[in-house]
């Protein structure tokens, strides 16, 4: 599920932009439509310039209380894994130019 923290977005509307699967939309802030059709894929996390979006990962792959937040850091992305807000595990991927 992907779970939008509307205090800090700012409506750029690049999530709208690169989401494959066309889950969201915008009025006046994002807007999560048939959220079922999520392909997890992460493209809304990592383009979001002030991490307002996390991906509540699904129960096949972990229980409700984990998330994942993902970042650019310099030349790497940053996936890390939050449960019940407390950082549990992170992970740093080197980018290809």
């Amino acid at each position: 599920m992907i779970v939008i923290n509307r205090d800090i977005c700012i409506s750029c509307r690049k999530c709208e932009e690169i989401c494959p699967c066309n889950v969201i939309r915008f009025d006046e802030y994002p807007i999560i439509e048939m959220g079922e059709k999520c392909w997890y894929c992460m493209a809304c996390v990592k383009e979001c310039p002030t991490q307002a979006i996390r991906i509540r990962l699904p129960p096949h792959i972990a229980d409700q209380r984990y998330e994942m937040v993902a970042f650019k850091k310099e030349r790497k992305m940053v996936f890390r894994v939050l449960k019940r807000g407390e950082v549990e595990c992170e992970y740093e991927v080197e980018v290809r130019k």
